[in-house]
């Protein structure tokens, strides 16, 4: 064949991958992964937690007297403690790839290289993300173990399929829809304890939603807390936050990331 029809379609067929994939987020994803994977203190944080939720694993294995609160629980479990485990994981990740990065002035060597700020941003977010998820299904997969041992149901017989879609796909994304809030707020302002602010916030949000699950599960004694409504609705809810963040980082500046 003509070399010159090969370059040609060697070209085309590069800017044609270029347009469905980024390569400019697959580099930074794949330099954010590989930083932290290999080191220890990851292996430790993840095993750490996979033991203490086995632990809170065997404690919320509770009988209830009422069979519908039993399964109730059972499914507020799976649909909380997820996510929870997901964001105590993920934190660390925000303070290292945003806060830190920018007190040590790495952000603006970044962001001297032709990169957007919305792409690394995005790669960044992609990142802990991935570093964060697994420790979703390591939990999962305890807590279907101690309850289908430990509290005698199977978790796949009572829980409804909208309850596993939110499960695995859209109770994870709250806590990625807080790293986003938390990352635009590290690169917008500039106080130096606004990591632990957000953090005491956000955890002071999580104990009162535990505190009144209870009485939440009493007031719903029948039927499922997830279905189908619920999921849309939840969708919909994470969606539009994640939109308001990305408005705001398309706001952003390059010259407005310092101390």
């Amino acid at each position: 064949m003509n070399p010159q029809v090969d370059s040609v379609i060697l070209k085309g067929t590069k800017e044609a991958i270029g347009r469905k994939m980024n390569p400019q987020i697959n580099t930074i994803v794949l330099k954010e992964v590989k930083e932290v994977t290999g080191r220890r203190d990851y292996i430790f944080t993840i095993i750490l937690n996979i033991i203490v939720f086995a632990a809170v694993g065997c404690i919320f294995t509770q009988n209830y007297e009422v069979a519908s609160l039993r399964n109730l629980f059972l499914e507020m479990t799976f649909l909380v403690m997820p996510p929870f485990a997901m964001y105590i994981v993920s934190v660390p990740f925000i303070k290292e790839k945003f806060s830190d990065e920018k007190i040590l002035r790495r952000f603006e060597a970044i962001l001297t290289v032709p990169v957007s700020l919305k792409t690394l941003w995005a790669g960044k977010m992609i990142s802990i993300f991935l570093l964060s998820y697994p420790v979703v299904l390591a939990v999962i997969v305890i807590f279907s173990v101690a309850w289908s041992f430990l509290g005698g149901l199977n978790p796949f017989l009572v829980m409804s399929s909208a309850g596993w879609i939110m499960t695995l796909f859209i109770m994870p994304m709250v806590p990625m829809a807080y790293a986003a809030f938390s990352s635009w707020s590290v690169l917008r302002f500039t106080h130096p304890k606004l990591m632990e602010i957000l953090n005491f916030f956000a955890v002071g949000i999580a104990v009162l939603v535990f505190i009144s699950s209870g009485h939440v599960l009493r007031l719903i004694a029948t039927g499922h807390i997830a279905n189908w409504l619920v999921a849309a609705c939840s969708a919909i809810i994470i969606a539009a936050a994640f939109g308001l963040v990305l408005v705001m980082i398309n706001r952003l500046d390059k010259e407005k990331i310092t101390i």
